[in-house]
């Protein structure tokens, strides 16, 4: 029986796809996610040339200092935490990353859906189904990785 704290290990079952990844590919996959939010976060130190008008409803919603902060934090956290060995701060960093790429994606596909025609939701699109995700995945992961070795002292 699936234990009731983990619902998407039975989801899991119904999908039959296998994917076999090892150390070096996992480790650069989320180095990656982690320097493309830092890279955000840098971006938005640097206020856009056009004004705010090339931003989007959601990034307009705080200071762009706000976001720099929230997305370097965050990548920060999750590359020490994986450098340094230390999973609760690389969890806590992939959570703020997978927050902010979440609420990006709810802000987006709300601009989106105002439009006539509808267009424009490739990018909401990646930010929940990939950056979201994957930085939840991510920080699922290290809380595993702490769990377990509290466990075995």
């Amino acid at each position: 029986m699936t234990d009731p704290a983990q619902p998407w290990r039975s989801w899991a079952r119904l999908v039959r796809l296998r994917v076999r990844l090892i150390w070096p590919e996992v480790v650069l996959i989320e180095v990656c996610v982690l320097v493309a939010a830092l890279c955000r976060g840098i971006d938005y130190l640097a206020p856009p040339v056009g004004g705010t008008a090339t931003l989007s409803v959601i990034e307009r919603t705080m200071p762009l200092e706000a976001w720099a902060a929230m997305f370097i934090t965050g990548a920060v956290l999750g590359l020490v935490g994986l450098v340094g060995d230390r999973w609760p701060l690389a969890s806590i960093g992939h959570a703020v990353l997978a927050a902010a790429y979440a609420g990006f994606a709810v802000g987006a596909f709300c601009e989106v859906l105002r439009r006539a025609p509808v267009e424009g939701w490739r990018t909401p699109t990646d930010w929940l189904l990939v950056f979201a995700v994957v930085h939840w995945g991510y920080a699922d992961a290290a809380l595993d990785v702490w769990r377990e070795r509290r466990r075995s002292g």
